[in-house]
């Protein structure tokens, strides 16, 4: 059997619709513990930890250089060993990367697409921050790094949460892994460039806090592009909504969920 990521289920029932819950760099299936007991009773969870991240820290030592594809791959295989024949994806920050990845390399297994503190384009000052990462992280260290890009995106007082929990689940990652998930910053910006004017028939929803800084105005542009995405905005909220604002982001996430099973034809835009 392939060396699988390390990854967890709640299953309600066999006939039970499916969500995978994909982590941002540095955090792990920590990150979604808010998420489990609400989402947990109406659909089937599967929740990973990504290579180099939690419980799958050593599972890939010897992959020299990782891209979305190949991480996306990894999931997928997961997937499949579980006999999913389809899934809702749901990834916060770098997560909606890879989930993004995920329906490029398998559009027929995935229902739906749920993006919360999506990143979808990269503007100026990320675009340097990108550019720069990987010289800065050599200068100050992975970890600082880490930490100094953590308060630019989550700069406020009531983000602290959300930099608490993501800092503090990156302490599994070592530093040849910070370095191989850094170097995917050099490619981001190409990546995004494909995805982001990707179309897809899939039903998606971006969900994002409006101090959302660095990737508001790109969500709120990729949901107008897309005639099947829609995005809602939680206020006095930053970047990462499902840690600060679980309840909110729950019931955001059912009511998309709810409204794909009763009215699945109907067109998604018309639920924000």
């Amino acid at each position: 059997m392939e060396n699988l990521l390390y990854f967890e289920t709640h299953v309600q029932a066999d006939n039970t619709q499916w969500i995978l819950l994909v982590h941002g760099a540095g955090g792990s299936i920590k990150t979604w513990k808010r998420q489990v007991d609400q989402l947990g009773a109406d659909y089937n969870l599967l929740i990973i930890d990504l290579p180099g991240h939690g419980k799958s820290a050593k599972l890939c030592e010897d992959i020299p250089v990782y891209s979305f594809e190949f991480v996306a791959e990894k999931i997928w295989a997961v997937v499949d060993h579980l006999n999913i024949p389809s899934i809702h994806l749901v990834g916060i920050s770098l997560g909606t990367i890879i989930c993004l990845q995920m329906r490029v390399l398998k559009p027929h297994k995935v229902l739906s697409v749920i993006m919360p503190g999506a990143i979808v384009q990269l503007n100026f000052k990320l675009r340097t921050l990108a550019n720069m990462s990987l010289a800065l992280a050599k200068i100050i260290g992975y970890p600082n790094f880490y930490k100094l890009s953590a308060y630019i995106m989550m700069p406020r007082g009531n983000h602290k949460k959300s930099r608490d929990v993501f800092v503090q689940e990156s302490k599994a990652l070592t530093m040849e892994e910070f370095k191989k998930w850094t170097d995917l910053y050099y490619h981001l910006n190409d990546t995004l460039k494909v995805l982001f004017y990707k179309t897809s028939t899939l039903p998606h929803i971006l969900i994002m806090g409006n101090q959302d800084h660095l990737f508001l105005n790109p969500a709120q542009a990729y949901a107008e592009r897309h005639d099947n995405a829609s995005i809602s905005i939680v206020k006095n909220c930053g970047h990462v909504v499902s840690i600060e604002k679980a309840a909110q982001f729950n019931t955001i996430c059912l009511a998309f969920l709810n409204h794909l099973k009763t009215e699945p034809n109907k067109d998604v835009s018309l639920l924000c």
